[in-house]
């Protein structure tokens, strides 16, 4: 995947879990993005791969989706 195919991926996935957590300000939900990369690969996000924040935004999505799914 090239870098600009995987950058759009990205937004695009951005894009899915911002929806998903309209409650977060999106500081938040960068922050929160943070943590969980350090959970994920014991490095913050300066330091990660693009491809490794692509699976911290999708473990993120799966977080929000089993949050909801609580709530209904």
């Amino acid at each position: 995947m090239s870098a600009d195919d995987l950058s759009l991926q990205l937004l695009a996935q951005l894009k899915v879990v911002r929806r998903m957590a309209s409650d977060m300000r999106f500081g938040q939900m960068l922050a929160t993005l943070g943590l969980l990369a350090e959970d994920m690969t014991g490095r913050g996000l300066w330091e990660i791969e693009d491809e490794e924040l692509l699976a911290v935004i999708e473990r993120f999505r799966q977080d929000l989706a089993r949050r909801e799914e609580s709530i209904a």
